[in-house]
């Protein structure tokens, strides 16, 4: 993306998600070449038919787009529209430093959300987050803005597009020697249906934990090396039927206190709510 002439916008934007993330004392983000390429192409389709969500027309989620373009980590997408009533012909420039005011304008009404609709700075301000995708899009009238954050903490090795019968086989390492692998759960999203562009201009927030759950794989099923980072586990999957299926991995820190072993007479149980979602897989039947 180097030869992209809106390379140092994107960065530009990147440098102001930063400056708000350090207003709360976070680590900053990276810019991401995939997901910003990602972003582009909903971008264009959005903007292009008229439309503001996180589906696209083939009813494709983010993690979905960002998975099938080759992206491993876990992905919230945030997004934002601009459309001009005017009839001046080019109601938006498209110059480099003509779209960068607009790009730091939406990342100014994000940023400065209120509770209860403050969604969108959540996500900015989510500590977990690594890595930022920029993409945008400006056809006629409107313009569209994608901010694909992604949490990068493991690398995976290559599973299968296909869903198999019978057991997946999970194996990868650890980018962040001081996070450990804690939960896994296989997501069932059926087939999905194309979108009008009526119905996709109802849409609001989505989730990627809300299919039905055909398999889950808890920390004492896992094998994990915490000197080498190297970590594997078997999902037993039940057939859920056809269409798409999303892995979703779970970490967190504390290795210590994550039960890999059970110990006679001890209690142990699983909770989200401090783990960090850091990587998925779709696969299809």
């Amino acid at each position: 993306m180097i030869d992209d002439p809106y390379y140092s916008v994107r960065l530009s934007l990147v440098e102001q998600i930063n400056r708000d993330r350090a207003s709360a004392a976070l680590r900053p983000v990276e810019l991401d070449v995939l997901s910003s390429t990602v972003g582009d192409r909903h971008c264009q389709e959005m903007s292009a038919n008229r439309f503001l969500s996180h589906w696209n027309l083939r009813g494709l989620r983010p993690y979905h787009r960002y998975h099938l373009a080759g992206g491993r980590d876990h992905v919230q997408e945030n997004l934002s529209r601009l459309t001009v009533f005017t009839n001046i012909p080019i109601p938006i420039p498209t110059q480099p430093q003509e779209i960068l005011p607009h790009m730091l304008r939406a990342e100014k009404r994000m940023f400065e959300e209120k509770p209860p609709l403050d969604g969108h700075r959540k996500n900015i301000l989510d500590p977990a987050h690594t890595h930022v995708g920029i993409g945008f899009a400006v056809v006629g009238r409107e313009f569209t803005l994608s901010q694909q954050f992604l949490n990068r903490f493991v690398r995976l090795k290559e599973l299968p597009a296909a869903m198999p019968r019978g057991t997946i086989r999970v194996e990868g390492e650890m980018l962040r020697k001081d996070f450990g692998p804690y939960y896994c759960v296989l997501f069932h999203d059926g087939e999905l249906k194309p979108w009008t562009v009526e119905q996709l201009n109802q849409t609001y927030a989505y989730s990627d934990v809300s299919g039905t759950i055909c398999a889950k794989v808890p920390p004492w099923e896992m094998r994990f090396s915490r000197s080498s980072g190297r970590f594997s586990f078997s999902v037993r999957a039940s057939n859920c039927g056809p269409g798409y299926y999303h892995l979703l991995l779970w970490v967190r820190d504390d290795i210590g206190s994550i039960p890999y072993q059970l110990y006679q007479g001890g209690s142990f149980g699983v909770d989200t709510k401090d783990a960090t979602p850091c990587a998925g897989w779709v696969l299809h039947r």
